[in-house]
């Protein structure tokens, strides 16, 4: 039977990849847990072309780096609800807790589809009501700082789960991290993630990237990631920023970012892509960031996303974090 038909589609984007492409790499679709590569709980990444492990904070640095965790100061804590591709979506909570000279980490995942596409081998549509997707993953991360924080190193222990009607399974598996500030300009990051896991079912992922500070108001980013079921893939990202102390009121971000991908097509449905002119447009991401510390005696932020993927539609991420 032919299941789950849009479940396929959403994480095939994740890569993203099109038909042709998929064709020419022999590596993809032999490791599990595709949804792992989305980068859910940091609109920050998704909005700087799935970048930032070499700059990333708080609660949304652990789901990509622990070690960016280490660097904060406060308790934080945050969600953010991902809508991905073909009804597709994920929510990710996490929160942070400084311990003395180290900072402990959790945080917990869990993605869902509706509105199934099923269909038997001759393509006709079926009953699908019994049909399940309920995708996850929750870890618990370690990080520690040195030299006055010039250099991060973070470890995680995630389970991740994979209920796909067919396939059902959990899995132990570990990530690892570093960060190192060269001055106030440069920052190099690296990280391993869901390794030591059972082969085959979690696909895993090395990110290695840095970012440049041209001032307070300007951060370029490049990241390179490798997936042991298909080739690299490579992301740039622009953030520009006016800093709290010049509005007064709260820092501004606004963010863009791309990552090089593969046609798949024109959107001929989405009013909104329609309007903005993205109809044929992918592997560019667009965000927006608000943080202030003043809020109400607390630190607080919204991030915002949103990604253009072609015929199959746009991504768009929504995240709130608290600091106290």
């Amino acid at each position: 039977m032919r299941t789950i038909k849009k479940l396929v589609l959403a994480l095939a984007a994740a890569l993203p990849l099109s038909a042709p492409a998929a064709a020419a790499d022999s590596k993809l679709g032999t490791e599990g847990a595709a949804f792992m590569k989305i980068p859910t709980g940091s609109p920050r990444a998704q909005a700087l072309g799935n970048t930032g492990v070499s700059i990333l904070e708080g609660g949304e640095a652990l789901g990509i780096n622990p070690a960016g965790i280490a660097s904060s100061q406060m308790r934080e804590f945050s969600f953010s609800y991902l809508s991905w591709l073909q009804d597709y979506s994920g929510q990710y909570m996490a929160y942070v807790h400084p311990i003395g000279q180290s900072v402990v980490g959790v945080n917990l995942a869990y993605y869902g589809i509706k509105n199934f596409d099923v269909r038997d081998a001759e393509g006709v549509p079926q009953y699908g009501a019994d049909v399940r997707v309920k995708n996850g993953y929750a870890s618990l991360g370690l990080a520690k700082s040195f030299f006055m924080e010039k250099f991060l190193v973070g470890v995680s222990a995630k389970e991740v789960m994979e209920d796909n009607s067919s396939t059902k399974y959990q899995n132990l598996v570990f990530d690892a991290g570093a960060i190192l500030k060269i001055g106030r300009k440069l920052s190099l990051g690296w990280s391993g993630q869901n390794f030591s896991g059972k082969a085959h079912q979690v696909v895993k992922i090395q990110r290695l990237g840095g970012a440049w500070t041209f001032n307070p108001f300007l951060t370029v980013t490049a990241e390179q990631k490798t997936y042991s079921d298909r080739s690299g893939k490579t992301g740039f990202g622009v953030e520009l920023s006016l800093p709290e102390e010049l509005l007064q009121v709260g820092r501004v971000a606004l963010r863009v970012g791309y990552t090089a991908g593969d046609n798949v097509g024109k959107n001929i449905d989405d009013k909104t892509l329609n309007s903005l002119g993205l109809n044929d447009v992918s592997g560019v991401a667009f965000g927006v960031g608000i943080y202030s510390a003043q809020a109400l005696g607390y630190g607080m932020g919204l991030d915002y996303t949103m990604a253009p993927y072609g015929s199959l539609g746009k991504s768009s991420q929504l995240a709130l974090k608290f600091q106290f």
